[in-house]
């Protein structure tokens, strides 16, 4: 799909393309930014995409009708799985089912993402939330299609960048350090449950203590030997650590429960 879409983004630039022609002997051509060639080839995006997804909604309108007949004539409930009750018919019949896998798993998880950005873009993060809510709600009873689980992961994303960046805010911390690279780094190193403000605070202290190392060889070395690994450590202690002692994970996870205590 992205090929389909470059050549149609490059054929919106030739359309673009403005000739002089009041002089006949001399003829040039429009220059762009590379801002304009970034519209042109975002809006073909989005049309491409918006026409991929009518037409997969329209198969999906079709295999829905299906479906319908499917539990009236077999006498099943909502809660019954179609396929798994109409492959047990047909092979209670002596038919062969081919092992069929799903069809086109790629393009449904493009547009499961393109929905997702759809309601973003379109909705509070209320009704956002809600229908996150919604998923995970089908997703737990195992009724998602692959469309619906990428849609399901882009918006819980989404939410749980949102929540960082409440929690930041609220202890006055300035959000843009969520897209400092050095810091998403150290960040995945904690379980998902600790708050962003302590991992922060963390974060503060091992950097304001880098400066005052000295520049030495052994300045990466371990300054805690292991049979002096503590149960809690200080603020003062932990500016103390080298990079070297937060390498180690049980300091490093001593440290992390220590800041609780803080």
């Amino acid at each position: 799909m992205p090929n389909d879409i470059e050549n149609v983004a490059d054929e919106s630039l030739e359309e673009l393309k403005v000739e002089d022609t009041t002089n006949k002997e001399e003829t040039s051509e429009k220059t762009f930014t590379q801002e304009e060639v970034d519209r042109v080839v975002s809006q073909e995006k989005a049309r491409f995409e918006r026409k991929h997804r009518k037409e997969e909604e329209s198969k999906l309108s079709k295999f829905k009708k299906l479906e319908n007949v499917l539990r009236a004539g077999l006498s099943l409930s909502d809660e019954d799985d179609v396929l798994s009750k109409v492959e047990d018919f047909y092979k209670e019949q002596g038919i062969d089912i081919p092992d069929n896998k799903s069809v086109n798993k790629k393009d449904a998880e493009i547009l499961g993402v393109a929905d997702a950005q759809e309601i973003i873009e379109t909705f509070d993060d209320t009704e956002i939330e809600a229908r996150a809510n919604e998923l995970a709600d089908k997703q737990s009873k195992g009724k998602t299609s692959a469309r619906e689980n990428a849609e399901f992961f882009k918006l819980g994303e989404y939410l749980t960048s949102k929540l960082k960046e409440k929690e930041l805010e609220t202890s006055g911390i300035d959000v843009s350090i969520l897209q400092d690279k050095g810091f998403k780094e150290f960040a995945n190193k904690f379980n998902s449950n600790m708050k962003m403000s302590e991992i922060y605070e963390l974060w503060e202290k091992v950097n304001e203590s880098i400066p005052k190392k000295p520049v030495s060889t052994g300045s990466s070395k371990s300054t805690v030997p292991n049979n002096q690994i503590k149960e809690y450590y200080t603020p003062d202690e932990v500016d103390k650590l080298s990079s070297k002692d937060l390498d180690n994970p049980t300091i490093f996870e001593r440290v992390r429960e220590s800041m609780k205590r803080w």
